[in-house]
């Protein structure tokens, strides 16, 4: 896989450094392959070598929150850069997910 993999059900995604919609399309099948093979219940989205991002990026997390909410999951953000941050902030996804801060944090959530 070239984006995803499971560990403990947690699918960690590590993004590109740009996601638009050819990105965020090819980044949402490889997701779908994974759910479909492995138990997943959590999912974190790894910002950290990211510096662009246009609103399919923002579908694409959102996909993922539908995808695990009805089965208690939940959906993480790590690593975002300031403008990463802003646009979270402006689409109100905040509300649905949990940033983290740090590695630490992010290591407790599949561990």
């Amino acid at each position: 896989m070239k984006y995803c993999h499971v560990k403990n059900q947690c699918l960690v995604i590590r993004l590109p450094g740009e996601i638009d919609h050819c990105q965020a399309e090819e980044i949402r099948e490889e997701c779908e392959m994974m759910f479909l093979k492995a138990c997943v219940r959590d999912v974190i989205f790894d910002f950290t070598g990211t510096n662009f991002m246009d609103s399919s990026g923002i579908g694409l997390i959102l996909g993922r929150i539908r995808q695990v909410g009805p089965i208690g999951g939940r959906v993480y953000l790590f690593g975002g850069s300031p403008s990463m941050q802003k646009m979270w902030r402006m689409s109100g996804i905040l509300q649905q997910v949990e940033v983290l801060e740090t590695i630490e944090e992010m290591k407790e959530v599949y561990e």
